[in-house]
């Protein structure tokens, strides 16, 4: 609630402030160009992203001088987020770094697929660590996710909603296994794209046999599925990570006892969150978003638990042919942060 309040409070101040990105009509601010008001792009009210916009919001907003409001968008999440960026219909947003490189390069088999976003720019790399990994439950029966492919298990599925992260990893992870949806539907299967509470609710209520998810330590729905239900994470192996990694997604192991029941190292997938803008974004304002951000580092990661991996030595490091704007990399070279 008081985070839904303070995002309240922004929306309020940018209707009354009447100023825009372009400079505003009062004093100079540290981009020298008066109150600068930004709309940032994230997800849904009591994701990690909106917890992480509306606090790096608190943190940029004074950087870029008084009267500066940055309206946190509640939407579209992975997919669509460098769209809206991409497009000028936000100024920032959150994505992730494979997501960014796949819209950035229009990868084939991925849904941005002939549609290049080659404007789009890094602020900020590296602020979590995210893994892409197969959910089950103890009662499922599913061992391994080869062994269920090879033998040609009928699973009910879940993901969340098409067009949604989770859905296109289940379709990228499904096809390194050398599978897809409709091979396990003709098998007997289901699949169900859904809501993240609804498919939360199908894998503890047993209704579901897998869930192919993007989580992070700390994930809300993850740690409650783990704390009222005997739920498995299962290695995504050697050959089916060697398949994704042209696509950005890279091998990472998500540590033993980071959710209940979750005992053993397991071998996921892994990508970051990255804070990205359009090369139209004036350098100034690029800036004074990444200088806000790295150097209120400790701040964000107290408010926000799933950061903690979030290392602003690092943040200036792209991945997947994505460039650093050229603000963000003024900004770290004078902050000596560059190698």
């Amino acid at each position: 609630m008081a985070v839904a309040t303070i995002a309240t409070m922004s929306l309020a101040l940018a209707a009354c402030s009447g100023s825009n990105a372009d400079g505003g009509d009062s004093d100079t601010d540290a981009t020298g160009s008066g109150p600068t008001d930004l709309t940032f792009a994230s997800l849904d009210q009591g994701s990690a992203w909106y917890n992480y916009a509306v606090s790096m919001g608190q943190t940029i907003e004074p950087e870029l001088g008084e009267g500066s409001v940055v309206e946190v968008l509640t939407y579209a999440g992975s997919i669509g987020n460098p769209e809206l960026v991409s497009t000028g219909e936000a100024d920032l947003a959150t994505s992730f770094s494979a997501v960014t490189s796949w819209a950035v390069n229009g990868e084939e088999g991925t849904p941005f697929e002939g549609k290049q976003m080659d404007n789009i720019r890094v602020l900020v790399s590296g602020l979590d660590q995210y893994f892409f990994g197969p959910i089950t439950t103890a009662g499922s029966g599913v061992e391994s996710l080869r062994d269920a492919i090879e033998g040609e298990k009928g699973l009910d599925l879940v993901s969340q909603p098409r067009a949604s992260l989770g859905d296109a990893g289940t379709q990228l992870v499904l096809r390194a296994y050398g599978t897809s949806v409709e091979d396990i539907e003709s098998w007997g299967g289901s699949f169900d794209p859904t809501s993240t509470d609804v498919a939360t609710n199908a894998i503890r209520d047993g209704n579901a046999d897998l869930w192919i998810q993007a989580i992070t330590a700390g994930h809300p729905n993850i740690t409650e599925l783990a704390e009222t239900a005997d739920i498995r994470i299962l290695d995504i192996d050697d050959e089916a990570v060697a398949e994704l990694e042209s696509l950005g997604l890279e091998p990472a192991t998500l540590p033993g006892g980071t959710f209940r029941g979750q005992d053993d190292d397991v071998q996921l997938l892994g990508f970051t969150t990255t804070l990205i803008a359009s090369e139209d974004m004036p350098e100034d304002v690029a800036y004074a978003i990444t200088k806000a951000v790295v150097e209120s580092a400790d701040q964000l990661k107290s408010a926000n638990a799933s950061m903690s991996a979030f290392d602003p030595e690092a943040a200036w490091q792209t991945k997947g042919g994505v460039e650093l704007h050229p603000g963000a990399e003024k900004y770290f070279t004078e902050a000596g942060l560059m190698d």
